[in-house]
């Protein structure tokens, strides 16, 4: 809870606090109506007995009884509940300002490593039938075929595909786990792309496109698989330092 939370409660506290030692020190409400008084005294006549002293004339008077007066009862009630009231702020009080000045608990959590998975023998093996895909039949077909089979072989790397992840957003992601030229790879996803839902002609000069790309990335997977799959520590750069 922040100060100026702590303040409006306080202050609303002591508001309601004044309120309720306010209500139980003055006039209390009959919430009991009382009897009407009967003030009115019947005047009864006394007749002395036969003296020679005249005895003045006496008069009885009846008082009516009394109400049931609910004042104590209720003062009481105030009481404890103003006893009650003020227990229960000084208890919220203290809680505040003991988590006021509670020093904060920081856990600190290491950052797990993540080990990048060697590039699968399939995907090296399979790099001259792409090949031989892409230069076959029509563009448009060639440039299909020789995703679905990158496709294929991605797979092969043992990577799990995501809830909503397509399978050419998968293929990408998982080529993309290795040191590769993701230019070339996204050129070559949008070719796919291209090639499968547009309605327009390809042409020779995108085959061309595709040949270059799926080139440079199998000369690059090529290069990781010789040398080793580096963790995902070894290729973060710094900010600033040639990659």
């Amino acid at each position: 809870m922040s100060r100026r939370g702590v303040i409006a409660t306080v202050g609303g506290a002591l508001v309601v606090l004044a309120a309720l030692l306010v209500a139980s020190g003055g006039r209390p409400v009959e919430l009991v109506t009382r009897p009407a008084t009967t003030d009115t005294a019947t005047r009864v006549p006394i007749t002395p007995p036969s003296s020679a002293v005249t005895m003045p004339t006496q008069f009885a008077t009846t008082t009516g009884q009394q109400g049931w007066d609910a004042s104590p009862i209720f003062g009481a009630l105030f009481a404890i509940l103003g006893t009650l009231f003020v227990l229960a702020l000084i208890a919220v009080v203290a809680t505040v300002i003991r988590s006021l000045y509670r020093k904060p608990t920081l856990t600190l959590h290491t950052e797990a490593t993540f080990e990048v998975p060697p590039v699968p023998d399939e995907l090296l093996r399979s790099a001259a039938t792409r090949r031989a895909l892409l230069e076959t039949g029509a563009p448009r077909n060639a440039i299909v075929a020789a995703w679905l089979d990158l496709e294929t072989s991605a797979a092969a790397s043992g990577l799990a595909r995501l809830p909503a992840e397509t399978s050419t957003e998968y293929t990408a992601r998982v080529i993309g786990t290795w040191d590769v030229d993701r230019e070339r790879l996204a050129d070559l996803a949008a070719l796919y792309r291209e090639a499968r839902f547009s309605s327009h002609d390809l042409t020779e000069d995108h085959r061309h496109r595709a040949i270059v790309d799926l080139e440079t990335l199998h000369d690059d997977l090529a290069r990781v698989a010789a040398h080793g799959a580096p963790t995902a520590d070894d290729v973060t750069t710094t900010p600033g330092e040639p990659t």
